[in-house]
């Protein structure tokens, strides 16, 4: 499992649907006309075989967006697009002509990943804008997955912009079925500034040091072990990075509560150059289906028509409110006169006393009569009469603990506290207490208390104290420097473009309506130095100074065995383990007899469950899990039988749902030379094995249904049958 750490931005509110009015010069049939030539140019669209065609629009406050539907007889086509026509987003969809099979056989994905990962970055060449470019990582690919998925990063420039995208491609053909992506459109004021760092990644370095904390606390390993060790734990606050320009060390949380209190204060503006404008709309060359799409929208209300008609309607009390979005959709079925119905939803705003209140109206979008009405405001909450002061508090919480729990709260020392009265909406204090050993806290053993402030009495408790506990000793540790530059070691110090919180200049017209709707600042992108890890880490060894990762357990990275080299079955359990499909462990065994646990499972594997033979109660966790699948019932479980050949082959097509058809009896021959001391309840799913190429012959080709069969053998069987 990974962990970005580096975070390019501060919480994106509402940004989404920010955007400028169109350009009132075309209607909004033309408008969809255009984008959707547009969009067809792009992505070389042949739509003709669809049918039906729809376009709904975002018109928002600072750039709008479109969402263009496709459907026939064989599927749906959809796609989200800016004005400008740059795609967002992409879902294909194909009615399916194959019929189920009526078995459940794991099965490999068809075709080939990296012919699907050239298909994917062929679609990305043809939607990225300049400037543009990605990286890729192949996803996990699953048994049984009709897709293999790709995504990664955005950059800008060739740097990080904490932009991303996901793509997925059919197996089968390596046909695009879905995409999306970030876009800085609507959240960024300016254009992307140079790519040119003046600061050096040293000095970055330098200055990103003093910004990283460690607390010295006991913990728990996670081996299971109960003898705590010390370690140096991370203490996450601020966000900062280092001005590439000017070598500036900037708090960006510190930054963002700067903006959000100045609020209209603010006087950033937008002196960055703008993109280069979209080239000219291609002709529109719709298909019949596009063009009834676009006649659709004829006749709709635009954004002024539709807010007067709202604020006609006294009685909403509008007069106080800025319009900031509306958005048109059109409904996907005709109404009781053969027409089609087309929505607007136009999103008021304004503040009273520092909070923002909402109210959102729809509307018929061509006759302007009034749908719906709703409205929301984030309101504080009323202050509670708090009698009770933290002090006294305090003294109720340790008479109370030394009554539960004297002894092991004699232990223990105040690790966190809360004091009610510097909340306005807290009614209790909290206290929590942690062992102390050699000086240093173990919050593993902690015990937590909540005093009412109205009147005394004790709100809350819990005890997480284990007194099996014991604890590494605390001579040799590393110094807090030695942990600070061995804690630094795990990052990158990472050039990006970095998001950072800007005052909006609400003298400008186009951001006047975000002010009303609670909007105090946008985003600006600046170039700058971060700290990054790709991975996830716990702290540091307070005594080797090593970093410490979580085990997660099993992960979906496949699995690897160290004695399969050079056996004629490596090739195919190699495959197998890509899937995680085989055995815990880094051994194989490949010449082991098999056991009916081992065959177990190895199915049950196929459908991502992990037995560990290690684990308590593992082995009827495996065989219950195993009666859900159907592979057999209770009363054949033999754990430690050695299986045949043949009654393996039986167990495996019973498991993937064969059964009945390879007990149907006088139907079947195999061509086998010992076909005869085929055991006559095996010899239908012998035949039938055979048939579909799990199981051959040896030289001689003989089957040996009744020798014993190997672990290897089994895994061949599966993969046989999973690469039919």
């Amino acid at each position: 499992m990974k962990r970005r750490l580096l975070s390019l931005t501060l919480v994106l509110v509402l940004l989404c649907s920010l955007t400028v009015p169109a350009a009132a010069a075309q209607s909004a049939d033309e408008r969809l006309a255009s984008v959707t030539a547009q969009v067809k140019k792009t992505l070389g669209l042949n739509t003709e075989e669809y049918t039906e065609f729809y376009g709904d629009l975002a018109e928002e406050i600072l750039a709008p967006s479109w969402y263009l539907e496709w459907s026939g007889e064989d599927g749906s086509l959809s796609i989200s697009t800016t004005e400008e026509g740059k795609i967002l987003s992409y879902r294909l969809y194909r009615n399916s002509t194959v019929s189920n099979s009526g078995t459940f056989a794991p099965s490999f994905p068809a075709g080939d990943q990296d012919t699907a990962k050239a298909a994917a970055q062929a679609f990305l060449n043809k939607v990225l804008t300049r400037g543009e470019s990605v990286t890729m990582e192949a996803r996990v690919v699953r048994l049984n997955t009709t897709t293999y998925r790709f995504g990664g990063e955005i950059l800008l420039n060739g740097l990080p912009a904490g932009l991303t995208y996901s793509i997925s491609v059919n197996c089968e053909d390596n046909a695009i079925t879905s995409f999306s992506r970030d876009d800085i459109n609507g959240r960024i004021m300016g254009g992307i500034p140079s790519s040119t760092a003046r600061t050096t990644q040293q000095q970055a370095r330098t200055a990103l040091r003093g910004t990283l904390a460690l607390r010295l606390e006991y913990v728990l390993p996670d081996n299971g072990s109960k003898q705590a060790v010390l370690r140096y734990l991370p203490e996450y606050g601020d966000e900062y990075y280092v001005d590439a320009t000017t070598g500036k060390l900037v708090n960006l949380t510190e930054l963002a509560k700067e903006v959000e209190e100045t609020g209209m204060a603010g006087g950033a503006t937008n002196d960055a150059t703008k993109e280069e404008s979209a080239a000219e709309a291609p002709e529109a060359s719709l298909s019949k289906a596009e063009q009834q799409g676009a006649d659709k929208l004829k006749g709709v209300l635009d954004r002024d028509a539709l807010d007067a008609k709202t604020r006609a309607i006294s009685a909403l009390g509008l007069s106080s409110y800025t319009l900031s979005s509306v958005d048109y959709t059109v409904a996907r079925e005709s109404n009781e006169n053969g027409d089609t119905d087309v929505t607007a939803t136009l999103r008021y705003g304004r503040q009273v006393n520092g909070t923002s209140w909402r109210r959102t109206v729809t509307l018929d979008a061509k006759t302007g009569k009034l749908m719906n009405v709703y409205s929301s405001a984030r309101m504080p909450d009323e202050p509670v009469d708090r009698k009770v002061d933290t002090a006294a508090a305090k003294d109720a919480a340790i008479a109370f603990l030394n009554a539960q729990c004297g002894t092991q709260f004699g232990k223990c020392d105040l690790y966190d506290s809360i004091n009610a009265l510097d909340h306005d909406t807290r009614i209790s204090h909290s206290f929590t207490y942690a062992q102390k050993v050699n000086g240093y806290f173990f919050p593993g053993n902690m015990i937590s208390v909540g005093v009412d402030t109205t009147d005394g009495s004790i709100s809350s408790y819990s005890n997480s104290f284990d007194d099996a506990v014991t604890f590494d000793s605390a001579v040799g540790i590393l110094t807090m420097d030695q942990a600070i530059d061995a804690w630094l070691d795990t990052y990158e110090v990472q050039l990006a473009y970095i998001r950072v919180p800007a005052a909006i200049d609400y003298s400008k017209p186009e951001y006047k309506p975000l002010m009303d709707y609670g909007i105090s600042y946008l985003y600006k992108l600046t170039l700058g130095y971060a700290l990054n890890r790709e991975d996830y880490l716990l702290g540091i060894d307070a005594k080797t100074g090593k970093a410490v990762a979580p085990d997660w357990g099993t992960t979906d990275e496949g699995l690897s065995y160290s004695d399969i080299a050079g056996h004629w079955a490596q090739s195919k359990i190699e495959k197998l383990a890509q899937f995680g499909v085989g055995y815990t462990g880094d051994k194989f065994s490949p010449n082991a007899v098999l056991t009916q646990i081992d065959l177990i499972a190895l199915l049950a594997s196929t459908e991502g469950y992990t037995y560990d033979a290690s684990s308590e109660d593992s082995a009827d966790n495996l065989y219950n899990y195993a009666y859900q699948l159907g592979i057999l019932t209770k009363s054949e479980r033999n754990d430690k039988a050695v299986l045949t050949r043949a009654a393996t082959v039986k167990l495996i097509l019973n498991a993937v749902g064969y059964g009945p058809v390879a007990q149907l009896q006088g139907i079947y021959r195999t061509k086998f030379v010992d076909d005869r001391s085929i055991p006559a309840d095996c010899y239908g799913y012998v035949a039938l094995a055979q048939g579909l190429g799990m199981v051959a012959g040896n030289n001689s080709n003989r089957f040996l249904p009744n020798s014993n069969a190997t672990r290897a053998q089994a895994a061949v069987m599966l993969y046989n049958l999973m690469a039919r």
